[in-house]
């Protein structure tokens, strides 16, 4: 009986001992497949294997790594917008001064400048032709002091004066001839009979009205090779002079503020840029004592 009792004891404890290393061997192969299916498996295992100060110290580096690697990203990016700023900047620049040569027959006086031009000019008006427009064109001064159109001769501005004298100017200057040279086709005397006419229109409506002539503006060779009649201005204004002297009236020859810039005139060689009309202004009252 003892006999048969030992053999079921031994028995029993030899199952039990295989089932307890037939779980370990099933644990091992699940942590195998664990590994394999979740990769960071390995990485927390490993963790495991160290204290809490070293784990830390991994972390606060690994974040550090990433901060910096996202504060160079932007410093790249801020970087490149900063030069597509300058660029378009410079862009436009340029093309600012593209537009200022474009513009360099209307540049005008300083504001300033012109307002005091206006205001020492006061109550005078001037009558004139294309070239005098340039006054206006160029805002030096206001149009309520010009009288101007193009074509204008001295045969057709007996309105033109009229309408002056219906202003009450303090003093009236006259700046007619340019066209006459091709409608008169160089006769200077039939120029300077058109001229005396209207003269002494204005003398009987306006008797006490001071009056100046300025003499015609030179052009350039340019434009007298275009259009030879062109090269009897200075004939004219000869002409123009002794009409004036003989008349009693002041005779303003400003051609003189243009020797030496060529680069004063349009492209036609005949109109002129802004540059010149202060100083011819200035020529005008000057004259008349504004």
């Amino acid at each position: 009986m003892r006999q048969k009792r030992s053999g079921k004891v031994f028995l029993a404890a030899a199952l039990v001992l295989a089932v307890f290393f037939a779980w370990q061997g099933s644990g091992k192969g699940s942590a195998r497949e664990d590994e394999k299916v979740f990769p960071a498996a390995a990485w927390i295992m490993a963790l495991e294997q160290k204290d809490t100060g070293a784990i830390k110290a991994e972390l606060n580096a690994r974040d550090e790594a990433q901060r910096q690697q996202a504060a160079l990203a932007q410093a790249q990016q801020q970087g490149a917008g900063t030069e597509g700023i300058q660029a378009g900047t410079d862009g436009q620049t340029e093309g600012s001064q593209d537009g200022e040569g474009g513009q360099e027959e209307k540049t005008k006086p300083d504001p300033a400048d012109r307002a005091d031009l206006k205001r020492r000019f006061g109550q005078a008006v001037i009558v004139g032709d294309s070239v005098a427009e340039g006054f206006i064109d160029y805002e030096i001064l206001d149009p309520s002091s010009i009288i101007a159109q193009k074509g204008l001769r001295a045969d057709s501005a007996g309105p033109d004066i009229e309408k002056a004298l219906a202003l009450s100017p303090s003093c009236l200057f006259l700046s007619i001839g340019l066209n006459d040279l091709e409608y008169c086709e160089g006769d200077s005397s039939r120029f300077v009979s058109h001229y005396e006419a209207r003269l002494q229109e204005i003398q009987e409506k306006a008797p006490e009205l001071p009056v100046y002539v300025n003499a015609i503006m030179p052009v350039l060779p340019a434009a007298v090779e275009a259009k030879p009649v062109l090269g009897y201005v200075e004939e004219f204004n000869g002409a123009l002079k002794a009409l004036c002297e003989g008349m009693g009236i002041p005779f303003l020859d400003n051609g003189d503020i243009l020797d030496g810039h060529e680069d004063w005139y349009q492209k036609d060689s005949v109109h002129l840029t802004s540059q010149p009309y202060p100083l011819w202004l200035a020529r005008m009252e000057e004259a008349a004592g504004l």
